[in-house]
C-alpha cells in the first residue's frame, strides 16, 4: 500500500519542508513519551514524579512500574546475573582449567601466569592471581565506569572468583571422578573436544546474562564495556581482540594441540556471545496502517504499557484517509499487539520488522 504524509491543507509537500498543525506536533511528540507523561485532557501538566498510592503506576527511572513490577524486574536481573556468574564458573573450573583451555579473559591470563609464578611462590595460586587481576580491574572500572555498574561487577567478580575457589578447596572434580570410578583422573572425561563444547556454551551464555543485566564479571569484561563506550566496537568484538592476545600468549605457555584448541573455542565463544546478546536485546519495530486507530492506539498505551508515533496517510490507490501507527516493543509484546489486530481489524496493514537495539525511554538494551 503506498502512503504519503499530507499537510493539514489536503496538499502534498516535499518532507524536509511539511508544514505541522500544532496538535499533531504535540500528538508526535508525546507519542514518544511513556504514559506516565502524556499531556493530561486539559492541557495541564502531570506531576513530574507521580506518588505512589494503593499499587498505582509511579515513574522508577525511565519505565512506568508499580512497586511489585520494579521488584520482580529487579529480581529477575540479580536471578539471571547470578546465574550467568554460575554458569561462567562452571566453564572455568570443570572445562578450561583442567584442559588448560585459554578462552581468554583474566581466567586464562591467569591460568598462563600461574604455570610460571605458582611453581616458583606457591601461595600465589591460580585463583590468588585471578583475584588480584581483578581486584586491579574492578579499580579502573570505577573510575572509568562509575559506581553503579562498579558494584555489581564486585559482586560479580566476588562470586565468580569465590565459587572457583571453593570448587578448588573441596576438589569438586577428584570426588566426581571417584563417584565414577575414575579415581585420579584430572578432567570430567577423556574427549577434550567434546568438554571444550561445554567450555565454550557455559562460558558463552554465561557472560551474555551478566552484561544483559547490566553487570560485568570482571576481568577483560570490564576493558570491553569500556572500549563499547568510548569506541563503536561492540561487545563480543572487543572481547574477541582483548581475548586473541591472551590466547595467542598460551601457545608458548601449553602444547600446540590445547593452543588450537583454545583459539577455535575463542572464536566460537566470542560469536555465541555477542549472538545471545543480540538475541536478548533484540525488539520489534510495528508500523500500522488503521482505520480503527483509537482501539490500537489506546491498546498499545493502556495494555503494552508503550508509547507510539501516529501521523495522517493517504492511500495512493484509494486515497482515503487513514492513520499510521509506529512503536516499538519487546517480541512476545508484538505477538499481542498482532493477535489485538486480527480481532479488531482484520484488513488492517502491518509491517514488523526486526530492531537489533533500541536507546531511549523504556530501552536501553539490558533487561
Amino acid at each position: 500500500m503506498k502512503t504519503e504524509k499530507k499537510a493539514k491543507n489536503g496538499n502534498a509537500v516535499p518532507e524536509p519542508e511539511t508544514p505541522v498543525a500544532a496538535e499533531e506536533t504535540a500528538a508526535t511528540d508525546a507519542a514518544v513519551l511513556p504514559p506516565d507523561l502524556q499531556p493530561a485532557p486539559d492541557g495541564s501538566e502531570l506531576p513530574s514524579q507521580p506518588q505512589a498510592k494503593d499499587g498505582k503506576p509511579v515513574v522508577y527511572g525511565d519505565k512506568v512500574l508499580t512497586k511489585s513490577q520494579k521488584q520482580k524486574r529487579t529480581a529477575l536481573r540479580w536471578s539471571l546475573m547470578i546465574g550467568g556468574i554460575i554458569l561462567m564458573s562452571f566453564s572455568v573450573y570443570f572445562f578450561q582449567t583442567p584442559n588448560e583451555f585459554t578462552l581468554g579473559g583474566m581466567a586464562g591470563l591467569a591460568l598462563v601466569l600461574s604455570s610460571f609464578i605458582t611453581p616458583a611462590v606457591p601461595f600465589l595460586s591460580y585463583e590468588v592471581i585471578l583475584a588480584i587481576i581483578n581486584v586491579l580491574l574492578l579499580i579502573i572500572g570505577l573510575i572509568v565506569l562509575g559506581k553503579q555498574c562498579t558494584v555489581k561487577t564486585i559482586f560479580c567478580s566476588l562470586l565468580y572468583t569465590g565459587i572457583i575457589f571453593l570448587f578448588e578447596h573441596f576438589k569438586i572434580i577428584s570426588l566426581i571422578n571417584e563417584v565414577a570410578g575414575r579415581a585420579g583422573a584430572a578432567t570430567l572425561t577423556d574427549q577434550p573436544l567434546l568438554e571444550l563444547v561445554y567450555a565454550i556454551l557455559l562460558f558463552g551464555i554465561g557472560g551474555a546474562l551478566v552484561f544483559n543485566s547490566g553487570a560485568s564479571s570482571g576481568g577483560t569484561d570490564i576493558i570491553a564495556l569500556i572500549l563499547k563506550k568510548y569506541t563503536r566496537l561492540n561487545v563480543g568484538m572487543a572481547l574477541m581482540i582483548i581475548d586473541m592476545i591472551i590466547v595467542l600468549i598460551s601457545f608458548y605457555t601449553f602444547t600446540v594441540d590445547k593452543g588450537l584448541f583454545s583459539v577455535l573455542g575463542l572464536f566460537t565463544k566470542s560469536f555465541l556471545l555477542d549472538g545471545v546478546i543480540e538475541s536478548i536485546g533484540k525488539t520489534k519495530y510495528i508500523t500500522v496502517i488503521t482505520e480503527n486507530v483509537e482501539v490500537i492506539s489506546d491498546y498499545i498505551l493502556k495494555v503494552i504499557n508503550h508509547g507510539y508515533t501516529m501521523y495522517d496517510a493517504e492511500g495512493g490507490y484509494t486515497h482515503n484517509k487513514k492513520k499510521v501507527l509506529v512503536t516499538v516493543c519487546k517480541r512476545n509484546e508484538a505477538l499481542k499487539i498482532k493477535m489485538k489486530l486480527h480481532e479488531v481489524d482484520p484488513t488492517a496493514f502491518v509491517i514488523i520488522t526486526d530492531a537489533n537495539e533500541i536507546l531511549g525511554k523504556g530501552f536501553g538494551g539490558t533487561l
